[in-house]
Protein backbone atom coordinates (compact mmCIF):
# COMPACT_ATOMS: atom_id res chain seq x y z
CA UNK A 1 0.00 0.00 0.00
CA UNK A 2 1.57 3.21 -1.24
CA UNK A 3 1.76 6.21 1.67
CA UNK A 4 0.26 9.13 1.39
CA UNK A 5 3.78 11.19 0.10
CA UNK A 6 4.05 8.51 -2.74
CA UNK A 7 0.04 9.73 -3.55
CA UNK A 8 1.23 13.80 -2.97
CA UNK A 9 1.72 15.79 -6.31
CA UNK A 10 3.78 18.39 -4.23
CA UNK A 11 6.02 18.56 -1.51
CA UNK A 12 4.38 20.04 1.53
CA UNK A 13 6.11 21.69 4.60
CA UNK A 14 5.36 22.13 8.39
CA UNK A 15 4.93 25.97 7.94
CA UNK A 16 2.94 27.53 10.73
CA UNK A 17 1.20 30.86 9.53
CA UNK A 18 -1.99 32.40 9.80
CA UNK A 19 -4.93 31.56 6.71
CA UNK A 20 -7.74 33.43 6.58
CA UNK A 21 -10.41 31.22 5.47
CA UNK A 22 -13.60 32.52 4.18
CA UNK A 23 -16.75 30.60 3.58
CA UNK A 24 -20.75 31.37 3.04
CA UNK A 25 -20.01 35.09 3.97
CA UNK A 26 -18.06 34.06 6.96
CA UNK A 27 -14.57 34.95 7.80
CA UNK A 28 -12.16 32.93 9.93
CA UNK A 29 -8.41 33.14 11.07
CA UNK A 30 -6.76 29.38 11.48
CA UNK A 31 -2.69 27.98 12.00
CA UNK A 32 -1.57 25.70 9.20
CA UNK A 33 -0.09 23.15 9.82
CA UNK A 34 1.38 22.47 6.64
CA UNK A 35 1.35 23.98 3.25
CA UNK A 36 2.37 22.51 -0.01
CA UNK A 37 1.72 24.30 -3.90
CA UNK A 38 -1.28 22.34 -3.91
CA UNK A 39 -2.84 23.08 -0.41
CA UNK A 40 -3.19 23.71 3.05
CA UNK A 41 -4.32 21.96 6.21
CA UNK A 42 -5.52 24.22 9.46
CA UNK A 43 -5.65 23.36 12.61
CA UNK A 44 -9.45 23.39 14.42
CA UNK A 45 -11.77 22.48 16.97
CA UNK A 46 -14.46 22.82 14.85
CA UNK A 47 -13.28 21.98 11.19
CA UNK A 48 -15.44 22.94 8.49
CA UNK A 49 -16.72 19.79 6.61
CA UNK A 50 -15.74 18.14 3.60
CA UNK A 51 -16.65 19.65 -0.04
CA UNK A 52 -16.75 22.75 1.71
CA UNK A 53 -16.12 25.72 -0.70
CA UNK A 54 -13.78 28.00 0.45
CA UNK A 55 -11.72 30.94 0.00
CA UNK A 56 -8.36 31.60 1.45
CA UNK A 57 -5.58 34.29 1.81
CA UNK A 58 -2.33 32.39 3.44
CA UNK A 59 0.37 35.25 4.94
CA UNK A 60 3.70 33.60 4.08
CA UNK A 61 7.06 33.94 5.16
CA UNK A 62 9.25 36.51 3.16
CA UNK A 63 6.17 37.45 1.19
CA UNK A 64 4.73 41.00 1.51
CA UNK A 65 0.99 40.05 0.36
CA UNK A 66 -1.65 37.75 1.12
CA UNK A 67 -1.09 34.55 -0.84
CA UNK A 68 -4.62 34.01 -2.21
CA UNK A 69 -6.53 30.95 -3.86
CA UNK A 70 -9.81 29.19 -3.74
CA UNK A 71 -10.53 25.77 -2.92
CA UNK A 72 -12.47 22.75 -1.05
CA UNK A 73 -12.32 20.69 2.01
CA UNK A 74 -10.58 17.56 1.01
CA UNK A 75 -10.65 15.74 3.98
CA UNK A 76 -11.61 16.78 7.97
CA UNK A 77 -9.65 15.11 10.46
CA UNK A 78 -11.19 14.99 14.14
CA UNK A 79 -8.66 13.37 16.47
CA UNK A 80 -5.53 15.51 17.66
CA UNK A 81 -4.52 17.55 15.89
CA UNK A 82 -8.14 18.17 14.58
CA UNK A 83 -8.08 20.24 11.56
CA UNK A 84 -9.35 20.33 7.92
CA UNK A 85 -7.31 19.87 4.48
CA UNK A 86 -7.84 22.23 1.84
CA UNK A 87 -7.15 21.54 -1.85
CA UNK A 88 -6.44 24.39 -3.84
CA UNK A 89 -8.71 24.60 -6.67
CA UNK A 90 -8.70 27.72 -8.74
CA UNK A 91 -4.99 29.75 -8.14
CA UNK A 92 -2.44 31.23 -10.22
CA UNK A 93 0.51 30.06 -11.29
CA UNK A 94 2.15 33.05 -9.49
CA UNK A 95 0.62 32.59 -6.18
CA UNK A 96 1.78 28.21 -6.79
CA UNK A 97 5.12 29.26 -7.18
CA UNK A 98 5.40 31.69 -4.69
CA UNK A 99 4.04 28.85 -2.26
CA UNK A 100 6.77 26.43 -3.97
CA UNK A 101 9.39 28.84 -2.90
CA UNK A 102 8.44 29.01 0.85
CA UNK A 103 8.20 25.22 1.00
CA UNK A 104 11.46 24.56 -0.82
CA UNK A 105 13.07 27.27 1.62
CA UNK A 106 11.75 25.52 4.41
CA UNK A 107 12.76 22.15 3.17
CA UNK A 108 16.55 23.10 2.50
CA UNK A 109 16.42 23.45 -1.39
CA UNK A 110 17.62 26.73 -2.92
CA UNK A 111 17.27 25.43 -6.66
Amino acid sequence: MADGAERRQYSRAPVAVIVRVESGGQGRHYYSKNISPGGVFLLAEQPLEAETRVDVEMFLPLVKSPVRASGEVAWVQRQEPSGFAVRFTDISDAARELIRWVVDRYLGRRE
